[in-house]
């Protein structure tokens, strides 16, 4: 048998191999108490019948038939000289062999069954068993204590397999199955657990059997999150499968909970761990319940994940330090501003945006856009936060956000000028409106500033005027873009407007303004209003390429290029200051 023991000095006895075991029990009677505690199994898999004396006395014959055989190897494990459970491995009619112990109750969770069979293992490798060159191990999918066992051992997870372990009593379950080649007997993978980790307003924690949610995901979660919050009935699947994945090292996820109240607000996931191809990476994954929604919880959330995702990993359960990543990813609808604002809040940067990337069973594909977050990058200067449109009147305008009924006419049309000088998609009609805005609004969110210029006496919109691309070239610099709605045009309205965007923009942030230094504009060479539009404003020409412009028609024109410093002495003509209301 294989029996370990502490000596006098807290030192472990040596390990004693017998080639028969059950030999090796003789006298020691079948019945018992502790062997048929032992042999009844926990009482999470009690036996499928009364086990007396009969049974355990069978029980051993069947372990001296495996010795003979050949068919059975196992082992008593025994503790400070008592009989503490069994470990052995076993061939089945294939010819695989597998690895299964079990332990006494009052003995459990002392790393014993790990120990114990690590000396098995170690015995039929390296002894007489040349055949013996892979190990299976297998057991219901939520019997996590007899994972961490095989985990320990070095085993390879290979997957899940549906309904396929059947209890004593004939029940089925969802079984897991791994595999050992004869590899260091080290954990493949971290076993990830959720830190603890407390803000001034959210803790994030691990979920609890009492986290259960009194209704299931509403609208919007489910719009953009598919099956991911679960619902009272499917609360504890979830969770249960929430555990096995981070005991595959497949991804960590936290519970964030109310810092006073303790109740779950939502979930963060950080996701793809195991991925060797992108390691280093993790991908950010988070819902909220609906009363938990528009509060910054998810900010929140962030801004105490991020540090603990890049803190160097001490450990296999990223406990003692953090998940020692490089990167953070995240991929959003298209559809889900909220998430978007959130994460350029945190400082992510908007990598990609993809058509019609994401399927939905119950509307067309949508398209996604892409963040990333390095630990190396300046997540403070990074940030940003969705543009808070003011409202700035002159003598005849008010430039103010956009309203959704702010839709042209029915029977507008794009007229030869609007399809000559701007792209495609810049100004809207009736029918493309609603996506336009949205559009524009996703562009608020990203940091641009957009107003409707409207008539100061009756609010009609007459056109649009932006601030955009704000310090992608340079800090500080930014792009400044007009149009107006064919009837308006003739009346000096984009140059009184521009004149009261260009003193926002250059007004200091302590005053109420962009604090920007540089204000540029790009425009279709033959666009000569434009050219006086901005020359008037004091925009100087700088430069001018060639078939650098796609025209809403097809057509490729040249450009030219104007810019203006806050510096600089304009000698712009004097329309009035604008007024901030």
């Amino acid at each position: 048998m294989l029996g370990w023991g502490d000596d006098a000095t807290g030192r472990p006895r040596t390990p004693r191999r017998h080639r028969h075991p059950a030999r090796a029990r003789r006298g020691r009677h079948p019945s018992d108490d502790r062997v048929r505690e032992r042999l009844a199994g926990p009482a999470r898999h009690p036996p499928a019948h009364p086990y007396g004396q009969a049974e355990a006395r069978a029980r051993l014959d069947a372990v001296r038939e495996g010795w003979t055989s050949g068919q059975r190897r196992e082992w008593a494990v025994e503790v400070d000289g008592r009989f503490a459970g069994s470990v052995g491995i076993r061939a089945d009619p294939g010819g695989r062999d597998e690895l299964g112990f079990g332990l006494h109750p009052d003995v459990r969770g002392r790393g014993i069954a790990t120990r114990a069979a690590r000396l098995a293992l170690t015995h039929v490798f390296d002894t007489d068993d040349a055949r013996l060159d892979v190990v299976l191990w297998r057991s219901r999918a939520d019997d996590l204590a007899s994972w961490r066992v095989a985990w320990a051992l070095g085993f390879q997870l290979d997957g899940t397999r549906r309904m396929m372990h059947v209890d004593t009593e004939g029940r089925l379950a969802d079984e897991r199955v791994a595999t050992l080649r004869g590899e260091p007997m080290t954990p493949r993978h971290p076993w990830w657990e959720p830190k603890l980790l407390l803000g001034e307003r959210i803790r994030l924690r691990p979920w609890r059997v009492d986290d259960a949610p009194a209704e299931g995901p509403d609208e919007v979660a489910q719009q953009f999150h598919g099956a991911a919050p679960p619902g009272p009935e499917t609360f504890a699947r979830w969770r249960a499968d929430r555990e096995q994945g981070m005991s595959a090292g497949a991804f960590v996820e936290w519970c964030i909970a109310d810092v006073e109240s303790d109740e779950p607000l939502g979930s963060v996931q950080v996701s793809r761990l195991d991925e060797a191809f992108t390691r280093g990476t993790g991908w950010l994954g988070s819902w909220l319940h609906r009363e938990a929604r528009g509060r910054g919880v998810i900010a929140d959330a962030l801004d105490l994940l991020v540090p603990h995702a890049f803190a160097p990993r001490d450990g296999d359960a990223g406990l003692a330090g953090g998940l020692g990543l490089h990167r953070l990813y995240a991929g959003t609808d298209e559809q889900n501003r909220a998430s978007q604002r959130a994460l350029r809040r945190a400082g992510f940067r908007e990598v990609s945006r993809e058509r019609a990337a994401i399927a939905h069973d119950d509307r067309p594909a949508t398209g996604a856009i892409s963040f990333e977050l390095l630990a190396t990058d300046d997540r403070v200067s990074q940030a940003v936060e969705p543009a808070d449109i003011p409202v700035l009147e002159t003598e005849r305008l008010r430039l103010r956000p956009w309203r959704p009924d702010d839709a042209p006419p029915l029977d507008y049309e794009l007229d030869r000028d609007s399809l000559r000088f701007m792209p495609a998609g810049v100004q809207p009609t009736a029918r493309t409106f609603a996506d336009w805005l949205a559009r524009r609004g996703a562009l608020i969110d990203a940091g641009d500033y957009l107003w409707c210029l409207a008539d100061r006496a009756t609010d009609a919109p007459l056109g649009m005027i932006q601030v955009f691309q704000i310090g992608k070239d340079a800090p500080g610099s930014a792009e400044v873009g007009y149009w107006l709605y064919v009837p308006h045009r003739g009346h000096g309205y984009v140059g009184e407007a521009l004149t009261a965007v260009i003193e926002f923009a250059f007004t200091p942030v302590a005053d109420g303004g962009l604090g920007l230094h540089r204000l540029h504009a790009g425009t279709d060479a033959e666009n000569v209003g434009s050219h006086r539009i901005l020359l008037a404003a004091g925009f100087s020409e700088w430069g001018h390429d060639h078939q650098a412009y796609a025209r809403a028609d097809g057509s490729l024109s040249d450009g030219r290029y104007f810019e203006l410093l806050a510096a600089d002495d304009t000698g712009r003509a004097e329309v009035g200051a604008p007024t901030l209301t």
